[in-house]
């Protein structure tokens, strides 16, 4: 039997290989962003599971408040990797699937010796006054560390026909080729439920 619409595995091969490249364009180019205070936490849900090396962070204000006091960035991506996940209707071009997306690369942090945070042989709680020492983002700041070697796995969801704000919008045409082929035109936004980042070398 023949049909005008691109096969289940050709059309979730072409939308999870270009979601993912949208949405790796815009994560990691929020992420080296001197905005990225504003750009990265509205990516991620309120109740987002996030492990940053080990460190558990809960949803996107907890994650903005740990991203606050860290170093500028600089990334470069190397492979990634994707798939969809379900269940869902793979047959519905219009249907957005929830993606596991995989990144590979390294990173390096700015860390400037005049915005270093104190070090301090007193006990964490006689320290701690509730917020976070900051060390701004300085784009012109040299490169201290050397890259690291990094991994990045992402549990995507669409939040499309939601009222959340945020997320990565991807819009969607399948090349579809002859007179009577569709036009198939997916809108999705990518959330991040699960974000689990490893240092690996």
């Amino acid at each position: 039997m023949t049909t005008d619409r691109m096969s289940a595995p050709a059309w979730l091969a072409e939308f999870t290989a270009n979601a993912a490249e949208t949405f790796v364009t815009a994560y990691y180019g929020a992420s080296d962003a001197p905005q990225r205070i504003k750009l990265l936490p509205s990516l991620y849900l309120p109740n987002s599971s996030i492990s940053w090396n080990g460190n558990p962070i809960s949803g996107s204000t907890q994650y903005a408040q740990w991203l606050d006091a860290q170093p500028g960035s600089q990334h470069e991506i190397q492979s990634f990797d994707c798939h969809a996940l379900g269940p869902f209707d793979a047959y519905d071009q219009n249907e957005a699937p929830s993606l596991l997306l995989t990144v590979s690369g390294t990173v390096a942090h700015y860390t400037p010796e005049s915005l270093a945070t104190p070090t301090s042989n007193a006990p964490k709680s006689a320290t701690s006054t509730g917020t976070s020492s900051r060390r701004k983002f300085d784009a012109d700041a040299p490169i201290e560390t050397y890259p690291r070697v990094f991994s990045q796995s992402f549990v995507l969801i669409n939040g499309a026909g939601t009222n959340a704000e945020g997320g990565v919008p991807f819009v969607w045409m399948p090349q579809n080729k002859g007179p009577k082929k569709s036009e198939t035109r997916t809108v999705a936004k990518y959330f991040i439920q699960a974000d689990c980042f490893r240092f690996v070398g």
